[in-house]
């Protein structure tokens, strides 16, 4: 008798899966780090770690509704392939075939961001809330947009890759430096790699995001900079998002973004100055697992289906 789902969040830097069972509680998780799988073929280290997952709890296929996945790019959610993920350096990569060929279950794939926002709509800051627009920092950015109660994915299934918003009319003139290939503007300002690079370009000192906080926190002049020009890209972008979309919620969430919270009076006086109807500013309570409850949701929202 089926009685569980698994999920996975794979991320620029870790990649967490977790075990459901069919009522959404969280049973167990673990991680893997990104850059160490990615020196293989990443499916089928995912593919071990989830057997392994299983063997430990002594669950057979047989028993599992399916796998739900969310993936830092844009994702075809039809075919499951993912047509694009800089920092994972995938270009058309047919993540859903080939995990579904390694553990002959089904495989449910979505972009991080947006799985991210089912997540919070089925467990955290955006349960019964029709409009919202969901802003994930972490090693790059990527939004989620909750229009009438429904993910909007786009055309091309890349609605709401703000990353690749431009803050400063003077790059249509001259250009960016990219903090990495493939990222855009907004990501290579004020992602969590992004502030890094401006960081060690800026003093030639190599830090994490985390650490460039904890800079800003010993009263570091250039963290500090950084830190605020980044926040001053974040609440330009937010700004031209609440006018287009006129959102009730604006929710911020990964670990870069959870690090706003010193910064989120600022953001909402901004808010409250620029838009006509201005948003509720939210920060994720979720930590870091609401990829992982929205990977469940999209598995079970299929299955139902099904």
């Amino acid at each position: 008798m089926k009685k569980y789902v698994l999920a996975v969040d794979i991320g620029g830097t870790s990649i967490e899966s977790g075990l459901f069972d069919w009522n959404g509680n969280l049973l167990s998780t673990s991680m893997l780090h990104t850059m160490e799988v990615m020196q293989g073929d990443v499916a089928e280290y995912v593919a071990d770690e989830l057997r392994r997952k299983m063997n430990e709890n002594e669950i057979l296929c047989e028993e599992v509704y399916g796998l739900g996945i969310g993936v830092p790019g844009i994702v075809n959610v039809k075919s499951g392939v993912v047509l694009k993920a800089p920092s994972l350096e995938w270009n058309h990569y047919p993540l859903k075939e080939k995990l579904q060929r390694l553990f002959g279950i089904p495989v449910y794939i979505g972009n991080d961001v947006n799985t991210g926002l089912l997540g919070e709509v089925e467990a955290g800051g955006l349960q019964n809330v029709q409009h919202a627009i969901y802003m994930m920092i972490g090693t790059s950015i990527g939004v989620g947009l909750l229009l009438n109660g429904e993910v909007y994915e786009g055309h091309q299934f890349s609605a709401g890759e703000a990353g690749y918003m431009i803050t400063d009319k003077s790059v249509l003139r001259d250009g960016f430096q990219p903090a990495r290939p493939g990222y855009g503007f907004l990501s290579s300002k004020a992602g969590g790699f992004g502030m890094a690079y401006e960081y060690e370009k800026k003093t030639g000192n190599p830090v994490s995001a985390h650490e460039l906080f904890s800079l800003v926190d010993k009263g570091d002049d250039m963290a500090k900079k950084v830190v605020d020009e980044a926040v001053d890209h974040l609440t330009s972008a937010l700004i031209n998002m609440t006018v287009l979309l006129n959102p009730e919620v604006i929710l911020l969430g990964g670990g870069v973004g959870r690090a706003l919270s010193p910064y989120l009076q600022k953001i909402d006086g901004n808010l409250e100055k620029h838009v006509p109807y201005k948003p509720k500013l939210r920060i994720s309570s979720m930590q870091n697992h609401s990829v992982l409850y929205g990977a469940f949701s999209l598995c079970q929202k299929q299955v139902k289906s099904t």
